[in-house]
């Protein structure tokens, strides 16, 4: 069992490109949230420890995914571990346990609030594997599911603000609160751009958003996500009032909209594959992160200068 769920893990969460992304992640928001508190990026023991549970939280929804997504795997991913009987469902159940236990065990013993949190997205997690096999309109719509998908994400941003707050001491700032939606329509662009395409270059059966309300509409809702990500950063760091070189590192989360424009550009003049569109999301998306922990690392930088 334990080999297979190895097995199982490697290929569907690579524990190395997760932990990068994960940490990237954690890591630039926290950075945000010490920027809107006046100070810059701090790492610590504490905040490895908060990127690791999100590590974790994010290995048990993926294992969730596989249960979730079995009827579908069988037909358009018959080589994913758990369709192709790599895995069995009693190995991820077991799985699945540990890891909670783990999770929980390991947050309480630091707040049960960040506990708490984790409990809620593993709960939410496991709502909508049983929406995908009792709800007839979570089916039918790809939109009504990232809708009540898109908590989970904003649970990641609510465990590294809490988690922020109570490492550094401070009252909860509800300026995060903006930073955490700007990260969710963030996600939101990369997972619609994905999953768009012009009529007839996919295989029947696959699930796209463009199949709801068409091509063009799809593509323009994925372009306001990223534009719309980016206006509540600069709302929240305000780079024309800039009075030094790392208050306007600020203005680098324009990048993420220029390479959103691109992707609109290309979709629409050459009709490119969703696959190249995903790529060019996912690009988007790891540029803002990079602005993100760009900037908490000059406002760092200048808050010690000054502090010198």
């Amino acid at each position: 069992m334990i080999r297979a769920v190895v097995r199982f893990s490697v290929q569907r969460y690579p524990p190395l490109f997760y932990l990068v992304v994960i940490s990237l992640w954690g890591v630039s928001l926290d950075g945000m949230f010490q920027v809107l508190d006046g100070q810059g990026l701090k790492l610590s023991l504490d905040l490895l420890h908060v990127a690791l549970s999100i590590f974790g939280v994010g290995y048990f929804m993926r294992i969730v995914d596989e249960l979730r997504d079995y009827d579908y795997d069988r037909i358009h991913n018959p080589d994913r571990g758990l369709a192709k009987g790599d895995v069995s469902f009693q190995d991820l159940y077991v799985a699945l346990s540990v890891c909670a236990v783990l999770l929980l065990g390991t947050n309480l013993a630091v707040s049960w609030v960040r506990a708490l949190i984790l409990l809620g997205i593993m709960g939410h997690s496991l709502l909508l594997w049983w929406l995908e096999k009792h709800s007839a309109a979570y089916q039918r719509s790809m939109f009504l599911m990232i809708g009540i998908a898109i908590l989970l994400h904003v649970g990641h941003g609510l465990y590294v603000w809490v988690a922020h707050a109570e490492r550094t001491g401070r009252p909860l700032n509800p300026a995060g609160l903006i930073a955490v939606l700007g990260l969710m329509f963030l996600y939101l662009h990369w997972e619609v751009m994905r999953k768009t395409a012009w009529p007839g270059t996919t295989k029947p059966g696959v699930k796209l958003y463009s199949d709801e309300v068409g091509s063009v509409a799809s593509s323009l809702i994925a372009f306001a996500m990223v534009a719309g990500a980016a206006g509540l950063y600069l709302g929240l760091t305000r780079p024309w009032r800039a009075e030094t070189l790392s208050q306007a590192t600020a203005w680098f989360f324009l990048l993420p909209v220029v390479l959103g424009v691109l992707n609109l550009v290309l979709f629409f003049k050459t009709r490119s594959p969703r696959s190249r569109s995903g790529r060019l999301a996912a690009m988007s998306y790891f540029s803002f992160l990079l602005a993100m922990l760009g900037h908490s690392v000059a406002e760092a930088a200048r808050t010690t200068w000054l502090g010198r």
